[in-house]
């Protein structure tokens, strides 16, 4: 394209003015002897817009070889271009009544591992929250989440009283090769206690967070050696279930709701999400 427009320009000129051609050789001439440089510049152009398709979640490449879709509610409510692309189910299992306090390992959650069929295929992984930020605006979020009752119903002790969910060792992962764009992450050992205000488990200040961030708990070879070891419950013990002691517990299921809240930063919050 240079080229087709400055072959324009020496047409124009040898059309307009007599000896346009002779003078411009003089003139290379003498660029010739005296080396000088001549440049053209151009200018090339992108631009992006903001994602309002459903996520796509971008797993751990260390992990396993597995496909989890996106969380996404009826009629799509939860895509956009700031969206919670995942969020981890929690299962504390089946346990003997106990009278003593209690940490309950989670059980790791499974997928389906790519390209085969059936429960034996399975494949434990580590649970992560993931938040994907495609604004282009830099203005920052903040995802937090809250905590229900454990509670069951039909039963005389119907509230499993005392009991709290714990985060232990945190890690972040960040798409953006970046580190001063990277969100903060929660501190080792965060409680979540039923009826609770939300707590953060990112943050992500203006000219922060953009792009697809990370919040995992788990270590993904200590799972699969539980594997390995014919383990009946594979466990991760990056998430627990506190119960005291003094707790009275019936033989049934209890049952708690997470909330999770994705809040566009200063003051622009977005619905929350339970699941």
């Amino acid at each position: 394209m240079k080229f087709i427009r400055l072959t324009t320009v020496v047409a124009l000129s040898t059309t307009i003015f007599a000896g346009g051609i002779r003078v411009f050789a003089e003139e290379a001439e003498e660029t010739e002897k005296t080396g000088e440089v001549r440049q053209i510049t151009t200018n090339g152009q992108i631009t992006f817009t903001p994602n309002n398709d459903a996520p796509n979640v971008e797993l751990d490449p260390d992990g396993p070889e597995v496909e989890i879709p996106p969380v996404v509610g009826p009629d799509g409510e939860n895509n956009g271009p700031l969206t919670i692309a995942y969020v981890p189910t929690m299962n504390f299992g089946s346990q003997i009544i106990s009278s003593s306090d209690k940490h309950y390992n989670m059980v790791a959650e499974r997928q389906q591992k790519a390209g085969t069929t059936g429960d034996t295929n399975k494949v434990p992984y580590v649970s992560f929250v993931q938040v994907q930020d495609t604004r282009g605006t830099n203005e920052g979020w903040k995802l937090s989440v809250s905590l229900s009752e454990f509670e069951a119903k039909d039963t005389k002790n119907n509230v499993l009283k005392g009991a709290q969910i714990k985060l232990f060792d945190p890690q972040l992962r960040y798409s953006v090769n970046d580190a001063e764009q990277e969100p903060t992450i929660h501190a080792n050992g965060l409680e979540l206690i039923p009826n609770n205000d939300a707590v953060p488990i990112m943050t992500a200040a203006a000219k922060k967070g953009g792009g697809t961030s990370t919040a995992t708990w788990g270590n993904q070879v200590a799972l699969d050696k539980q594997v390995e070891a014919g383990a009946a419950v594979v466990e991760n013990a990056a998430i627990q279930l506190f119960v005291p002691g003094t707790t009275a517990k019936d033989a049934v299921t209890y049952r708690s709701t997470l909330t999770w809240e994705l809040e566009q930063t200063p003051d622009n919050e977005l619905p929350g999400i339970v699941f």
